[in-house]
Formats: structure tokens, C-alpha cells, sequence
């Protein structure tokens, strides 16, 4: 780091400036880093998904190795249907469901919300909370991802029936989603009492699984209860990321109350930014697979470029993110020159002109 590029902010007051138009030291950078953490502690994904203990190192090594400015200790899509009774693998890459927990459109009158103090892997997952709070304290947000609703009841019930249920039986997916909104609140609840902060994906609510019709009737009123009740609880405002091409309900997921908008890689921010950009802050959404785990340090610097180009001058506010998931296989040298990058072209105040320039450089184009 040059003395140019000293950091004088926690990750914390960085995100705060950012999201308030405050002078910042750099641009915050968020990467959803789960399973990847894994590999920065060397143990396997199922060691790493079942010990609070190694969910917290790799937290804790990864923040530490490559300076981003959040901490997310779980529970991912899968954790609160897996509480719930449906059953799940853990390959080497990332866990996913191999036993749904409704079979047959009676098992969910049989199926209780679980207890996040007890059942599955919650405890786990607020366990490793804990720890990791009483480590950083207040020098960076630590944030656990869970799944809205939607996703919970394609965990429970599977994304192929889900998508059948939806247009044979849809006053059984309103059970479903009643059911699992309910599952979710009590970990929310648990989350942030301990100091830490919540954030939703919904990526079976995505465009290319469902119409904007169906997101009305079957997401979005559960999506506000929960966003709701975080906001009741917390006196904050949740994330929300919803994969693939959002652009169509991107004021209906304004309208579920998120503060912040996570945009996947398909959409553009510039786009994002001039539809919803005065009314919710946006995160995103720098190539998870095609960058990040495939590309080279060179093409993680321009697609930070890029992002800083069509994202800074968000009213509401911009961080500088991921377009999904952190991908598992993602080289170490390219999570470091996303942050480096982050450095070098995003400091305060950013000039667009002058990264229109280093933009140009990349790509010859003016």
C-alpha cells in the first residue's frame, strides 16, 4: 500500500460514510465470502459448515488476509429449511439439498418451525456470531445472509415443484410461504439481538424462474413482513439480492422495504442506478465467475473500474461488490486486487473523468 492509499477508517465508519455521502478513505468493498473461507483455513466445506469454531476462523482469516469490510457468518440459502427438516450434503464445493422436507403436499401440516437456539445448524451459525463480534467489536459490519422466504420454501419443498405449485396449487404456496416466513423471523430476531446485522437472498424469486406477477402475489408480501420486522427489531434496513435479471421488479423489491439493493453481474448498474438509485443504495456487481474465479488480476481492476463508473454517483449510495456469491475456486490474487483496486480508484473524492481515462486504458474505448 502506497502512502497514497493509506486506510485512517474502520470498515465500519467506510461503510457509514459511504451510504450517508460522507468523505471515505476508499471505496467499502463487500464480498459474500462463505465457503471460500473454507479454503483460506485449509478444511473442508462439510468440517467448515458444521464447527462454529472453524466457521468463525475462516470469517476471521479471510477479513483479516484480504481487508474487505464485511463478515458474513452464514446461514446461506440452505440453513433454515435444513432446520426446518429437509436434508443436506456437503461436497467439497458447497452444500446443497439432497432430501426436500415436503414430499407430498401433506408433510407441511407435520413440519414445525425449528427452535434457531436448537435446531439444525443455527446454533452454529450464532455461536460463530459471537465469536466473531466479540473479536472485531465495532471495526466491521458482520452480517448473516439468510434466504427469503421463497428460497426457504424451494428448500423445503423443491424448486421443481415449487415452480408446478405455483400455478396448480397456489393456496398451498401461500401456506408454504406463511410457514416459512414465520421459520425465518425467530433467527432474524436471535441475529440481531447479538449485535450483528441481517441480509436477505431470494435468488428463486429471480426473473428467470418466476414472472413479476408471480413475484407480487407469492414474494413480495412475505418479503415485507420480513423486512418489516427486521426494521421493527433492528431500526435498520436489510439487504436484498435476487439473482439473474431483476430489472423488472426492481421498485417492487424497492417497495419491500430493502435499504439496499445487491444487483447480480446481468443487470446494469448505471441502469438500476437512474430507476431506483433515489430511493435504496446499491451493491454490485463485479463478475463473480467469468472475473473473479476465471479472469486475471487485470480484469478484476477493470471491472471495478467499470462498477465505479456506473455506481458511485448513486444518490442513495454505492459499495462496491460482488454480483453473487464469492465462487469457491476464486484465486487469492484476485480477491487481493479487488481490494487493492478498490484502493487505488476509489478514493474520495472519485472523479469520474479520471476513471473514464484508466476505463479507456483497459478497453481503447473513449
Amino acid at each position: 500500500m502506497t502512502a497514497d492509499n493509506v486506510e485512517y477508517m474502520t470498515s465500519k465508519e467506510r461503510v457509514v460514510a459511504a451510504l450517508t455521502g460522507q468523505p471515505y478513505d476508499r471505496i467499502p468493498v463487500f464480498m459474500l465470502l462463505s465457503d471460500q473461507a473454507a479454503r483460506t483455513i485449509g478444511v473442508s466445506v462439510g468440517e467448515y459448515q458444521n464447527s462454529a469454531n472453524l466457521l468463525a476462523q475462516g470469517q476471521l482469516k479471510a477479513w483479516r488476509e484480504y481487508g474487505m469490510d464485511m463478515i458474513n457468518t452464514g446461514p446461506g440459502l440452505t440453513g433454515i429449511a435444513e432446520a426446518a427438516g429437509s436434508r443436506l450434503a456437503f461436497p467439497d464445493d458447497t452444500a446443497y439439498v439432497t432430501e426436500t422436507a415436503i414430499q407430498e403436499l401433506t408433510d407441511l401440516d407435520r413440519l414445525r418451525c425449528p427452535d434457531p437456539l436448537r435446531d439444525g445448524r443455527l446454533p452454529l451459525f450464532l455461536e460463530a456470531t459471537d465469536t466473531v463480534l466479540k473479536e472485531v467489536g465495532d471495526q466491521v459490519l458482520v452480517s448473516l445472509t439468510t434466504a427469503g422466504p421463497f428460497t426457504t420454501a424451494s428448500g423445503l419443498r423443491g424448486t421443481e415443484h415449487l415452480m408446478r405449485d405455483l400455478r396448480r396449487n397456489p393456496d398451498f404456496v401461500h401456506r408454504l410461504m406463511r410457514f416459512a416466513t414465520d421459520c425465518t423471523i425467530p433467527f432474524v430476531r436471535e441475529v440481531i439481538q447479538r449485535g450483528a446485522r441481517i441480509g436477505i437472498a431470494e435468488p428463486v424469486a429471480s426473473g428467470t424462474l418466476i414472472s413479476r406477477k408471480q413475484f407480487l402475489e407469492f414474494v413480495a408480501p412475505y418479503l415485507k413482513e420480513l423486512i418489516s420486522e427486521i426494521k421493527k427489531i433492528s431500526g435498520g434496513t436489510p439487504s436484498l439480492h435476487i439473482c439473474g435479471n431483476s430489472s423488472k421488479i426492481w421498485h417492487d423489491m424497492a417497495d419491500c422495504g430493502a435499504g439496499t439493493l445487491s444487483l447480480d453481474d446481468e443487470v446494469d448498474l448505471a441502469e438500476a442506478s437512474v430507476a431506483v438509485g433515489d430511493r435504496v443504495a446499491l451493491v454490485g456487481n463485479i463478475r463473480p465467475t467469468a472475473t473473479m474465479a476465471l479472469g486475471t488480476p487485470n480484469d478484476v481492476r477493470r471491472d471495478v473500474v467499470e462498477c465505479l463508473l456506473k455506481g458511485v454517483g448513486n444518490p442513495k449510495g454505492y459499495i462496491l461488490g460482488l454480483g453473487c456469491a464469492l465462487p469457491i475456486n476464486t484465486p487469492p490474487e484476485n480477491i487481493h486486487a479487488l481490494v487493492a483496486a478498490a484502493q487505488e480508484y476509489g478514493r474520495w473524492p472519485i472523479d469520474p473523468e479520471k476513471l473514464q481515462v484508466i476505463w479507456a486504458r483497459f478497453t481503447g474505448i473513449k
